[in-house]
């Protein structure tokens, strides 16, 4: 039996993702030669700047949805995008969130909503792979 993967990395993407690991590895190295590990105030505002970042990423995926969504020629399928949109731009905004209360487990309804969009995120996949197995 030929067993068909539904999820393919390409040699570009493998290039990619190893050349970020490396970076991100560098920087934790620099920022520890350096003692800014020890800096209090440059940590904050890496913490701060990572999250209004990753609300942007988070967003222009929830925007890349929405886009393809209206590209999709079937209501189901304009819908479920559409819903994977919502939950990018939910997760984004609770980054926001996030800078502002100092932590993504507190208060408590921050990790409930943080939880409540990564258990979206996975049964968006679930429901990916299973439509990809059964398509062909």
């Amino acid at each position: 039996m030929n067993s068909i993967s539904t999820l393919k990395l390409t040699k570009g993407a493998i290039l990619r993702l190893s050349l970020l690991f490396i970076a991100m590895i560098a920087f934790v190295l620099w920022l520890q030669q350096s003692g800014s590990l020890e800096n209090p105030q440059l940590l904050e505002t890496l913490y701060r700047q990572g999250n209004y970042i990753e609300a942007v990423l988070w967003s222009l995926f929830s925007l890349g949805f929405l886009i393809y969504s209206y590209k999709r020629n079937y209501l189901i399928a304009k819908r479920k995008n559409q819903i994977t949109s919502i939950i990018f731009l939910l997760f984004g905004l609770s980054d926001i969130v996030e800078i502002q209360t100092g932590g993504w487990w507190k208060p408590w309804w921050l990790l409930l909503w943080k939880a409540s969009c990564v258990i979206g995120f996975i049964v968006c996949f679930w429901d990916y792979l299973k439509i990809r197995k059964y398509s062909g």
